[in-house]
């Protein structure tokens, strides 16, 4: 049975869909919240809800960022908006509620229930409980514990790589972690590796009290004391996102080795479910390291002429250095028209094709004045939207049939809505 939380200083929606109980495919059991600042209580004490309905009262800037907050913190809640009027307030701060739906009030009954029975339908499903079987404990032993089930592989290691600087790729790492980590629920980091002049830092607005030189400096015993430790040196995004920063200074970095790096990743790997790699765009020794501890690898280039031959080149060598390309997947960025060379004759000079291919968009620079990746910033930008169809092919099958049924069911909310 759906539990359906609406939220509302008034009671009229939540009597309007009780009296529909007979019309859903399974009754749902309604609850109403009249007084918005009890709705934490509310959701912590009678919850989990399948399904949060803001009625009108919530129609408002501090309304709308009251339900992103409470999108952030139970995302497994899908959200459905019914309000009377446009909100006052502008387009990107309804999106960031996460709602998969909106409905202009007064809305019929019919619309109503296929609204509600629609959101309840992407609610990700409660895993089955793991039974673990112990045998009794004999005399001689009555106290046996059942152990930790050990993590069965290290975390999954992406790098994403360049020939020429200006390309994105901190951009990029720094998407694909926001991506990772709201889709996967999984623990992220970003390691810079960029170890002259990261920027990954810079770009989410960040001030790290230790950098990747500070963990080597520890005198750990053996390896397995430095991954016990090494989420101490990292810092913590809004996002939830850790970073491991680059070096301070330039001098640091030229003391830190490719057996270093092997350290650092392993470390890494063995405290996070999913790790990016950002680089230098070069092929130093420590980058190297890098490819070959990575699962995947993401080359990035920008629409313009030197990029795209170094490209080139740089594939090459990577061929030649005997470092596997199978898992390697191509990312064009900066795309614009009439700059004189044409899009489709680059991607004919790769036939394993680009992943993604990604306009310029400004959208891009205002995210990074604010610190934040842009698919979190501006969820609805065509960048966002372009970035999002290329980085959940790493997902499982269901959870890229999800992503691909929240997006129709936003679109098409927003528009029915805001049509005139």
């Amino acid at each position: 049975m759906t539990k359906i939380l609406v939220l509302d200083r008034g009671d009229g929606l939540a009597e309007q869909i009780r009296g529909l109980s007979d019309q859903f495919s399974e009754a749902p059991k309604i609850t109403a919240c009249t007084r918005i600042g009890a709705v934490g209580e509310m959701l912590e004490d009678e919850g989990p809800f399948e399904l949060l309905v803001a009625g009108p009262s919530l129609g408002t800037r501090s309304g709308l960022a009251r339900l992103r907050i409470i999108a952030e913190e139970l995302p497994e809640m899908r959200i459905v908006l019914a309000f009377s009027r446009r909100p006052d307030a502008s387009l990107r701060d309804i999106v960031r509620t996460g709602a998969i739906d909106l409905l202009q009030l007064p809305v019929e009954d019919a619309d109503l229930v296929e609204s509600l029975e629609r959101a309840a339908a992407l609610v990700p499903a409660t895993p089955a409980p793991v039974i673990v079987e112990q045998q009794a404990p004999t005399s001689t032993d009555a106290a046996v514990a059942v152990p930790e089930p050990e993590q069965d592989r290290p975390g999954i290691v992406y790098t994403i790589a360049s020939a020429t600087g200006g390309c994105g790729k901190t951009f990029y790492a720094t998407n694909l972690a926001w991506f990772l980590h709201k889709w996967m629920g999984k623990k992220v980091c970003i390691v810079d590796l960029d170890l002259q002049f990261g920027e990954v830092s810079t770009a989410m607005r960040l001030r790290p009290k230790y950098t990747i030189f500070d963990a080597l400096q520890r005198e750990d015993a053996d390896e397995s004391d430095l991954a016990s430790h090494i989420e101490e040196y990292t810092v913590v995004h809004d996002t939830g996102v850790h970073v491991l920063a680059a070096p301070r200074e330039p001098s640091e970095a030229d003391r830190i080795s490719p057996p270093d790096v092997t350290r650092i990743l392993d470390a890494v790997r063995n405290r996070f479910d999913y790790v990016l790699v950002d680089t230098p765009p070069q092929l130093a020794e420590t980058v190297l390291v890098a490819f070959d501890m990575s699962d995947l690898l993401y080359v990035m280039a920008t629409l313009d002429l030197p990029s795209v031959r170094n490209m080139s080149v740089f594939l090459s060598t990577l061929e030649r250095l005997k470092i596997d390309t199978g898992d390697l997947r191509l990312v064009l960025n900066k795309a614009e028209e009439d700059i004189g060379i044409d899009i489709d004759q680059v991607t004919k000079l790769f036939p394993q094709g680009f992943e993604s291919v990604l306009p310029y968009a400004k959208e891009v620079s205002r995210s990074i004045n604010l610190g934040m990746p842009v698919m979190a910033a501006s969820p609805e930008a065509e960048i966002s939207r372009l970035m999002a169809k290329g980085m959940k092919l790493v997902l499982p099958d269901a959870l890229q049939t999800q992503i691909d049924a929240e997006t129709q069911q936003k679109r098409t909310g927003i528009r029915r809505f805001f049509r005139k």
